[in-house]
């Protein structure tokens, strides 16, 4: 969901910030690699993705190493595919959450820590702001942001009709 959050609520502006999207055959392969090479020696840069999404790409953080410049990495983590909540298919449980969801139960510190990336779990909007305010300019960085994935589902349902209607 993480792109079509962008979609929905980027405003336009004159920030001078230029957005990529990676949409690959599932919309997720390669997602890590596109932003680890859209960064590299360019201004430090920031990757809004999924825990799926990440998976799918982590060995993208085997070219560490040769990395010059900056990725910021904003995680939202809800363990699964939360896009598949918004669909009528999360009534029918099983097969659901196994096939569907695919929840993972990844730590993703560990995870990181094996590939000598930071990592770090925020726990409110006013850290993240905090780190995002001024980015580093090398190495890269995981920001963690836990989530439920019914409880998002159950905002977007109960609140985006209002965003579109300008309410």
């Amino acid at each position: 969901m993480p792109v079509r959050d962008v979609e929905f609520f980027w405003k336009p502006n004159n920030l001078q910030i230029k957005p990529y999207v990676n949409r690959g055959a599932n919309g997720i392969d390669g997602t890590l690699s596109t932003a680890l090479g859209v960064a590299h020696r360019n201004q430090s840069s920031i990757l809004l993705t999924g825990d799926l999404t990440l998976l799918h790409d982590t060995n993208g953080f085997l070219i560490k190493n040769k990395f010059v410049g900056h990725l910021t990495i904003i995680l939202i983590n809800n363990n699964g595919g939360g896009i598949f909540e918004m669909l009528p298919v999360a009534k029918f449980d099983p097969p659901f959450e196994e096939f569907f969801a695919t929840p993972q139960d990844i730590n993703f510190a560990q995870l990181c820590a094996t590939y000598g990336v930071e990592h770090e779990i925020i726990d409110d909007w006013e850290q993240l702001k905090e780190k995002l305010f001024s980015l580093p300019n090398n190495g890269i960085r995981v920001l963690e942001l836990q989530t439920n994935r019914r409880t998002d589902a159950k905002w977007r349902q109960d609140n985006l009709g209002k965003f579109a209607k300008g309410s």
